[in-house]
């Protein structure tokens, strides 16, 4: 019993070393990491393809077993090809619909800069005279925008090559990832079964086990969030769409992109959206920015308190605190991508922990 406690002492003490080790040099290691996924970026976008589409694979193939009363190789070869033909449409959806209205947007807003500007500047001076303040002049800003612009006419040649280039290169890595996940998806069971095998041959039953258990804590956690917060994303996307279209707000479809998009990174996501839209929406008309962050704010309260708890809390199961911990940790280490990551990293964290404490407070009553 002594030596086990010493062990466990002995397991808590380097675990916590590791940890802080990781925290002192974090920027290093996600540097060598970013050098990592670079090197193996198909295979590891493959690897993603292939967990994200794994719940809607399993959803078809209960659906053509039970269903449909197909075999279980039948199933399994038309679960895959559903949840292929279900992102395909979901991506000519986007670009169908959804990227002439964005592209339309952005050139509309282009070609009335000049005017916003102006519109603003004259708001601003109605505003400074009446509460007697200093004049705000955005001569400056205007020529900014003017030169910004000129420069991006006589560099658009340039522009379309290199994002042409580009296009070309994402396309072959793309085609790559789809092959692998293909390959992942359709060799589920057996790669499982032969990495569960290695894990028997190479690790003690004590280990082993508690290692299963880990990864199972790991793909949970992750497979939750990734559900979650996307449906969170698309719902909060088509709420603000709507509610600016019956409010005849201007941009509501390149701001509920914005909106969409940025609601990815929890809590905070959606405020960044919601700023960029009321900065836009001002330079178009003040009341209007004032009616967008009026109804923004109701949104924001419908989902905070609705939307994000059943959708996205139940699912991680991680409480608000730690959640807001997470995101501003993981944006100081990593940015943007540390926002994403780090909300499901802590639940992991947390989960494991939380497991751990119940069990020993067990092991005491006992």
């Amino acid at each position: 019993m002594e030596n086990n406690r010493r062990r466990q002492s002995l397991t808590w003490l380097i675990g916590i070393a590791i940890f802080m080790v990781v925290l002192l040099y974090s920027r290093t290691i996600i540097q060598g990491i970013s050098g990592i996924v670079e090197l193996f970026r198909p295979f590891l976008l493959g690897i993603i393809i292939a967990f994200i589409l794994s719940q809607p694979y399993e959803q078809f193939r209960r659906l053509y077993i039970k269903k449909c009363r197909r075999k279980a190789k039948t199933a399994h070869v038309l679960a895959i090809l559903s949840a292929y033909l279900l992102i395909i449409a979901v991506f000519a959806a986007v670009v169908g619909v959804v990227i002439p209205q964005l592209i339309s947007s952005i050139q509309l807003f282009a070609q009335n800069v000049e005017y916003y500007l102006r519109n603003l500047q004259l708001q601003l001076d109605t505003l400074t005279q009446q509460l007697h303040l200093t004049e705000i002049d955005l001569s400056s800003v205007m020529n900014l925008v003017q030169a910004g612009l000129g420069q991006f006419d006589n560099a658009v040649v340039p522009k379309i090559l290199s994002v042409t280039g580009t296009m070309l290169s994402s396309l072959a890595t793309l085609a790559i990832a789809i092959a692998f996940s293909v390959y992942l998806l359709a060799g589920k069971k057996r790669i499982l079964s032969q990495f569960d095998r290695i894990l028997q041959a190479y690790l003690s039953a004590d280990i082993y086990e508690h290692m299963r258990y880990v990864l199972k804590v790991i793909v949970e956690s992750f497979r939750n969030y990734v559900i979650g917060q996307s449906i969170e994303a698309v719902i909060l996307g088509g709420l603000c769409f709507i509610g600016m279209f019956l409010l005849r707000l201007d941009y509501a479809g390149m701001v509920s992109m914005v909106v969409a998009i940025t609601a990815l990174i929890p809590i905070l996501g959606a405020y960044i959206g919601g700023a960029v839209a009321v900065v836009l929406l001002l330079m178009v008309s003040p009341m209007k920015a004032v009616i967008f962050l009026l109804f923004f704010v109701i949104l924001q309260q419908v989902e905070n308190n609705v939307i994000y708890p059943r959708v996205v809390g139940g699912r991680i199961g991680l409480p608000g605190i730690w959640v807001l911990l997470a995101i501003t940790v993981g944006g100081k280490i990593g940015g943007i991508v540390g926002m994403l990551f780090g909300v499901p990293t802590t639940t992991i964290l947390y989960t494991l922990l939380r497991n751990s404490v119940r069990t020993r407070e067990k092991r005491k009553r006992i």
